[in-house]
C-alpha cells in the first residue's frame, strides 16, 4: 500500500512538473524608441513604438520598454477620440522602465502616448493568427531547470520514503 501511494505521488509530481511550460503564456516586447519625444520623425518611419503594429493571440502579454530618455505612456485608444485609456493605461513610464498588459480578447487595440500624441501603435489580437512581431521578440518562459529539480527531489524523497518504509500520515 505504501509503495503504491509513493508511486502515485511520484507520478502526480512528474505530470505537474512537466506540464508547467504548457501553461506559460507568450510574451511580446515592444520598445518605445529613443528620441520619439523630440519630434514627429518617428511617425514617418513607423517606429515610435517598435514594432508599431503587432499581431498576437489571446492570452499574450505585451511588455513595453521605454528606451527613451524621457517619460512616455501607453494609453489605449486614439488621441482624437473620446474614451481613451479605457482598456489599458500605463500612467507615466520612466526611462528604462516597463509596462505590461495581457490581451485576453480578440480585437484591434490602438494605443498612443498621451504626452506625445503623435506616437501611435496597434495590437491586433486574433485567434487565427500566430503570435508574431517584426523584431522576433516573442518569448515563452521556460521551466527546464525547475522541472528537473522538482523531479529529482520528488524521486529521491519518494525512494527514501519507500526504502525506509515510513508511514504516510494524511
Amino acid at each position: 500500500m505504501k509503495l503504491e501511494l509513493a508511486l502515485v505521488f511520484l507520478a502526480i509530481i512528474t505530470v505537474v512538473a512537466n506540464s508547467l511550460p504548457a501553461f506559460a503564456e507568450p510574451i511580446i516586447s515592444v520598445n518605445i524608441t529613443g528620441g520619439s519625444e523630440a519630434g514627429q520623425s518617428c511617425v514617418s518611419e513607423n517606429n515610435c513604438y517598435n514594432p508599431d503594429v503587432t499581431t498576437i493571440q489571446p492570452k499574450t502579454m505585451v511588455v513595453w520598454t521605454n528606451m527613451d530618455s524621457t517619460t512616455h505612456t501607453v494609453t489605449s485608444g486614439e488621441p482624437s477620440k473620446n474614451g481613451t485609456g479605457t482598456v489599458f493605461d500605463s500612467d507615466q513610464i520612466a526611462p528604462a522602465a516597463t509596462y505590461s498588459f495581457m490581451f485576453m480578447s480578440p480585437g484591434t487595440y490602438d494605443y498612443f502616448c498621451s504626452i506625445h500624441p503623435w506616437m501611435t501603435g496597434q495590437i491586433i489580437v486574433s485567434t487565427t493568427a500566430s503570435t508574431s512581431s517584426p523584431n522576433n521578440s516573442v518569448t515563452t518562459p521556460e521551466f527546464g531547470p525547475v522541472v528537473t529539480l522538482v523531479f529529482s527531489i520528488s524521486f529521491f524523497a519518494t525512494a527514501f520514503l519507500v526504502r525506509n518504509r515510513l508511514r504516510f500520515r494524511f
